[in-house]
């Protein structure tokens, strides 16, 4: 799970390795454990002396590309030569081999071993909780092998659903438009997800009814699942359906949905994002060509069509050709400064209210927001951060360009 989210702050700073390896209490956790698990991968990195086709490479580059470089696990197989299953393989004996440099380097059999069985009952909910996000890590680079209809995935959930409702005394209504666009999600992660939601919302709703309303914002579809409670007073949700929720907010991540609940004295609500097939034009402007074809290959199979310029001058021409819904702006480069170019961008009929991503190897964040970006990402970027940055832009789309 941390490899996964090597570069998510709030991630590494809830994750348990960061105890065990005596981080947590510091206030750069989520660098420290970076650091930590960054300089374990380097440190398998074999001599040069060693052969190029040596396991002993495999196992370094497996990790280093999948979770240092964020490259895609076919990405990687590519780099490596082999296909997925070999691939697949070829990780898990990786990670087998840094799980246990790793405790060799902090002494976890021991530090368990003084645990007391109060003090392991958290860790080991944790390490299960690990196992899980790396048994459905595949969902973050497999696209679906057509896209995906709601109304199908939906009258599946439903239908595994009602049983299970009519044992409540539930029922189950449902609100959807006549037309709703296909999905850029795996279908069963989408139905698990459901189901995770309903069932948490059946338990909720006893003798009474869940809604299931559906809704089209143009880039995303918007699937709710809401209930009133009972007047008999709020009913404390249960370790399974916690569980569960848990387990739906992992599926959404990996699958860069959204996903929002809220769980209060009179109503249950969840309410899910998910990005429509319809892609978003990106328009990124960066003088190198390779940092280009990198954030070209990032978005490659998600829900962005990027299109890419060296030339900034040629901004404004893009701009009004593909009407772009987010800009991703370079501010050093050798030709024009980055700054005057973000003002210009903010000025301009065509491009005044695109939200704009600032992408640059400077440390000057506060400075990006005060000219007008809605967003920052720091070179060298992953492609988990930089999809991340274009996600946070969706909420600053107007109502008329969603």
């Amino acid at each position: 799970d941390a490899l996964n989210h090597l570069h998510d702050p709030n991630r590494l700073r809830r994750n348990p390795l960061a105890a065990l390896f005596g981080v947590a209490s510091r206030f750069d956790t989520p660098s420290a454990l970076q650091r930590i698990l960054i300089g374990a991968i380097e440190a398998l990195e074999p001599g040069a002396d060693e052969p190029s086709h040596s396991r002993a490479w495999r196992i370094y580059d497996s990790l280093f590309y999948q979770y240092v470089q964020q490259f895609s696990q076919q990405q990687v197989a590519d780099q490596l030569g082999i296909s997925a299953r070999q691939l697949r393989r070829e990780q898990k004996a990786a990670l087998e081999t840094l799980a246990y440099r790793l405790s060799e380097q902090f002494d976890l059999e021991a530090k368990l071993r003084e645990d007391t069985d109060v003090q392991a009952a958290p860790v080991q909910t944790e390490i299960t909780s690990l196992k899980t996000s790396e048994e459905l890590a595949w969902l973050r680079d497999v696209q679906p092998e057509k896209p995906t209809d709601l109304s199908e995935v939906l009258s599946t959930a439903l239908e595994l659903a009602r049983p299970h409702a009519d044992q409540h005394g539930v029922r189950l209504e449902v609100a959807m438009p006549a037309t709703v666009p296909e999905l850029c999600v795996h279908p069963v992660a989408l139905n698990q997800t459901l189901l995770n939601l309903l069932g948490a919302a059946v338990h909720q709703a006893s003798d009474s009814q869940v809604c299931i309303s559906v809704r089209w914002l143009r880039w995303e579809v918007e699937v709710g699942v809401q209930c009133r409670k009972p007047l008999s007073g709020p009913k404390p949700m249960s370790a399974e359906d916690a569980s569960s929720l848990e387990m739906a907010h992992q599926l959404v991540d990996l699958c860069r949905c959204r996903l929002n609940v809220t769980n209060d004295e009179s109503t249950f609500c969840a309410r899910l994002a998910v990005p429509t097939r319809e892609q978003l034009p990106v328009l990124a402007i960066d003088d190198n060509v390779d940092a280009l074809r990198m954030l070209q290959r990032y978005t490659s199979g998600t829900r962005y069509y990027l299109v890419g310029t060296q030339d900034p001058g040629e901004a404004l021409n893009l701009a009004e050709k593909i009407s772009p819904k987010i800009i991703v702006l370079d501010v050093m480069m050798p030709q024009v400064d980055g700054w005057r170019v973000l003002g210009r961008l903010r000025q301009h009929r065509l491009t005044e209210r695109v939200p704009i991503v600032v992408c640059s190897i400077l440390a000057q964040e506060e400075l990006a927001f005060s000219l007008g970006a809605s967003g920052f990402v720091r070179k060298p970027v992953t492609r988990q951060a930089f999809l991340a940055a274009l996600d946070q832009q969706i909420d600053f789309l107007e109502p008329e360009r969603r």
